[in-house]
């Protein structure tokens, strides 16, 4: 059954500014240039599988996702697509049209139901005009992202996949516990498929049931048509800490 979208937000500006100022880079925007951003948004629900972004089509809106998971990924001519990360709702993107114009380099999918606001690109660029010492946030934020996507990068290419896979479930786990991982079991939130774990790895769906198939019979999950339990946290911790970036 097709999950159905959230009900229409609430349009107060007030209580949608206070919600853009728990994204970073505006957490420490004054409220009356929040306020004006929330007064020139567009709010709208999405269902599971909405594409709220293109990749590599102009973008002239911030979308703040307020409620709900997404998903970035890249597809290929072919219909291969490589998944970078899910991101649950307080993520806003288009930062990077916002400072170089450009279209972006990835899609954003509505995983689950989702509420976002967009604001438009030239209403942020106004504020910013008008009060330029607001661009260093925009900057750090940026840098931050920036050695986020590095440390990704290195992970995909220097790590094993059973390493990957390990910190990937972590993430999860402890996602799903609410910051108090434990040591198990932890139902994962999130209904993760072959083929939605090969996306995530940049692997094939093959290799994926293998990796699947060996942490299971290590005793370490228990995977059961995409719905994924964690048994031994401290055993995939392990097994996660074997990163390069953690050496």
């Amino acid at each position: 059954m097709t999950t159905p979208p959230p009900p229409p937000p609430s349009k107060s500006p007030e209580r949608l500014a206070r919600a853009i100022g728990g994204f970073a880079p505006f957490k420490t925007w004054p409220l009356p240039v929040l306020e004006r951003l929330a007064r020139a948004g567009t709010l709208s629900s999405h269902p599971p599988g909405a594409i709220l972004i293109h990749y590599e089509r102009p973008q002239q809106l911030l979308t703040f996702v307020l409620e709900g998971t997404t998903q970035v990924s890249i597809t290929d001519a072919g219909g291969r697509r490589v998944t970078f990360m899910y991101n649950a709702s307080t993520m806003v993107y288009g930062l990077a049209p916002l400072l170089d114009g450009e279209p972006m380099l990835h899609d954003l999918l509505a995983v689950d139901g989702v509420r976002v606001l967009r604001v438009p690109i030239a209403a942020v660029r106004a504020e910013l005009s008008a009060a330029p010492a607001l661009w260093e946030s925009v900057g750090i934020e940026m840098c931050t992202r920036y050695r986020r996507s590095a440390q990704q990068m290195t992970r995909f290419v220097f790590d094993a996949p059973r390493v990957h896979m390990a910190a990937l479930l972590v993430g999860l786990a402890v996602k799903a516990a609410g910051g108090n991982g434990g040591n198990g079991p932890i139902v994962i939130d999130m209904r993760l498929s072959q083929e939605k774990l090969a996306e995530m790895l940049a692997i094939s769906r093959q290799w994926a049931t293998q990796l699947i198939q060996e942490i299971v019979t290590d005793g370490m999950v228990q995977w059961r048509y995409g719905r994924v339990t964690v048994l031994d946290l401290l055993r995939l911790r392990a097994v996660a800490g074997q990163s390069i970036s953690q050496t």
